[in-house]
């Protein structure tokens, strides 16, 4: 059978990546066969302490950076979302490269007062509250349709101190109002959306890589003048480009003085070869999900 062809944003991508013959092609197909997504069911404040959910559960896939009080339901078998529990929110459902980004919450005091920046549909205020209790939280959607969502979201899973917001990331940096946490799960380009088999035209192309770069580094700077001294800002995206990764991370520690990218033993196998810092990318080839990206910054005191 004819090799098919490597398309010119395909082949960008894994040289930027630096990836070997092998590891390109495994990427390749990963993107191609659009089958990479493992659902992960992360219990929420509803859900009692001691709750089990009512789906079957994989057995021994246990990974050390695996948040608490997520299951992973079996592959096969009935979807999660069929059950009532479902529909009462006792657990929310994402990917689990989304759990695998949330991990760096290992290293973060409980928050006194946490913001998520860009919230929607609210996944990553999910996974923060199933590690650490929720005592202020902002979460924070500009676009009116998708923070709707979140706020059904939200309110459907009993999530306590929460407040939706819909600021944009410069207002909320004007506004005086600092966190001890601040989450950016940074809008991108998306191209883990093709390992779930979501079409996703254009997202290789070096236009939208490079727009969506500029977006991102503005919402870092605006993300930077709304944590504490001492406190913690995690970056994260759904996408591979280090244009979108690496290197909005660089810029941002370049362009702004007194912070620093936090190691994360947890997660060292994942560690980038493209950051000379702590940083974090997770291929869909390695098994947990459809893939990201993630780096904790700490300001100094």
């Amino acid at each position: 059978m004819e090799e098919p062809t490597v398309g010119k944003g395909e082949a960008r991508l894994c040289a930027r990546l630096g990836l070997s013959a092998e590891e390109s092609a495994a990427l390749l197909a990963a993107m191609r066969a659009g089958a990479s997504s493992r659902s992960a069911a992360v219990l929420t404040p509803r859900a009692p302490q001691g709750y089990v959910p009512p789906f079957p559960c994989a057995e021994g896939a246990v990974y050390p950076w695996l948040p608490p009080r997520v299951f992973l339901p079996r592959p096969g078998e009935e979807k999660p979302t069929a059950y009532e529990d479902y529909r009462a929110g006792m657990y929310y459902m994402l990917d689990l490269s989304s759990c695998w980004e949330s991990a760096a919450l290992a290293a973060v005091p409980p928050p006194e007062r946490s913001l998520d920046l860009c919230a929607a549909p609210g996944g990553k205020t999910m996974l923060l509250a199933a590690r650490h209790p929720l005592q202020y939280h902002m979460a924070n959607e500009v676009n009116p349709g998708r923070r709707m969502t979140l706020r059904k979201n939200v309110e459907g899973c009993g999530l306590p101190n929460t407040e939706v917001m819909g600021l944009r990331p410069d207002q909320w940096a004007r506004s005086g109002e600092l966190f001890d946490l601040v989450l950016a799960d940074a809008p991108c380009s998306g191209q883990s959306l093709l390992c779930k088999g979501v079409k996703n035209p254009g997202c290789l192309s070096a236009s939208m890589v490079n727009g969506n770069a500029k977006r991102q580094r503005g919402i870092m700077l605006a993300a930077t003048a709304c944590v504490r001294p001492g406190g913690h800002l995690l970056y994260s995206t759904c996408t591979y480009d280090p244009e979108e990764n690496e290197k909005v991370m660089a810029y941002v520690l370049r362009r702004v003085p007194g912070w620093r990218a936090v190691e994360l033993p947890q997660l060292a196998a994942f560690r980038s070869r493209l950051a000379d810092f702590p940083a974090y990318r997770l291929l869909p080839m390695q098994g947990c999900g459809a893939g990201g990206f993630c780096c904790l910054l700490q300001r100094e005191v």
